[in-house]
């Protein structure tokens, strides 16, 4: 489909620009010892982050959006959710403008870049603004503002563009044809679909049955944290796990099941590191608070052979919270025998 107010190959892309895109990805986001909630924004980090994996990124973001657009933006109705998405897409379009000019231009309302030759039309008129955010920042973003629930308003995803998904949705898309005898697989697929979809829940809400380590430790400091954030505060949390290939649409409705468990061979010769890099801004003039996700994906086979984010990820994997192991129980004891392989040993 086309995609109104969004023109490729509107200008000549630049492989010289290309090859001056940082490449510190691996060492810069590798993982973290200790996954925490919330962390302090330091002077030297980039809300939106344009490096050697961007221009690859967007054009693959600009093929999902082109062949399933339901399945990557959604929203909630409502003038304050249109509100919030116009503010996002008018502070991403100027922070790029801003912190990166040799990679982006404006001409009139069209933003442009020669890293992927797409021009994006942010006027009254233009792209769907989350469409534009979408094709701008090679981050995941989503839209938390502020809705009635018993006992109080809560923060509630409302709106957003989720182009790499991690097994989750906004909206369940379940649409497998019923079949004939025994429904209970059917069944179970659908619920699992709608348990994955996470458009109109609180940060408790989607975590819920999901993730028992956020629950017990996170979920009640993440909901007053966002109630008290001042408008314009940044602050980052980085996340990783292991994955067997290297897709980065893992859209419940769409992934084939699962393969056979994995066993260290088959880390070593397939498997993929998968890290998030998630950021939490407040938008000043809304209020609503976006969350942003910028997702990595590394070749085991070769990340271990960078010694710097070889022993991150060792760090990582050796101070795993009890719940984490529980919650990666099937995969982790093939993946750190794997690990294990590649731990320098002591001089002798």
């Amino acid at each position: 489909m086309t995609l109104h107010g969004v023109y490729p190959d509107w200008l000549a892309t630049s492989a010289t620009l290309a090859e001056s895109l940082r490449a510190d990805d691996m060492v810069r986001f590798r993982a973290v010892p200790r996954t925490v909630m919330i962390n302090a924004w330091p002077e030297d980090l980039e809300w939106l982050l344009v490096d050697r994996t961007y221009p690859e990124q967007i054009r693959y973001r600009y093929q999902l959006l082109r062949s399933r657009p339901e399945h990557v933006v959604d929203r909630l109705a409502g003038e304050a959710v249109r509100q919030a998405e116009l503010e996002l897409r008018d502070d991403v379009a100027a922070y790029l403008l801003q912190t990166y000019p040799a990679y982006f231009q404006r001409d009139g309302d069209l933003i442009l870049s020669p890293l992927t030759g797409l021009a994006i039309d942010v006027g009254p008129r233009g792209a769907d603004p989350m469409t534009a955010v979408a094709l701008l920042a090679s981050e995941d973003m989503l839209l938390l503002l502020p809705a009635p629930r018993e006992g109080g308003a809560a923060y509630v995803l409302q709106s957003g563009a989720l182009l790499f998904p991690n097994g989750w949705s906004l909206r369940s898309r379940f649409d497998d044809a019923v079949p004939p005898g025994d429904l209970e697989a059917w069944h179970e697929k659908r619920r699992r679909s709608e348990r994955a979809a996470r458009l109109g829940k609180t940060p408790y809400e989607i975590h819920d049955g999901h993730v028992r380590h956020y629950i017990e430790q996170f979920a009640g400091r993440v909901d007053r944290f966002f109630t008290q954030m001042q408008p314009g505060m940044r602050t980052w949390r980085r996340n990783w796990g292991m994955k067997p290939d290297g897709e980065l649409f893992l859209h419940p409705d769409v992934i084939q099941e699962p393969p056979a468990a994995f066993s260290a061979d088959d880390w070593g010769e397939h498997g993929y590191l998968r890290s998030e890099h998630e950021t939490f801004a407040k938008l000043p003039r809304s209020g609503a608070v976006v969350f942003g996700i910028k997702t990595y994906l590394w070749k085991l086979s070769e990340l271990v052979g960078n010694p710097m984010a070889l022993e991150a990820l060792l760090a990582a994997s050796d101070n795993l919270a009890p719940a984490m192991v529980e919650y990666r129980a099937e995969s982790l004891p093939a993946f750190r025998e794997f690990l294990e392989r590649h731990r320098p040993q002591p001089p002798t």
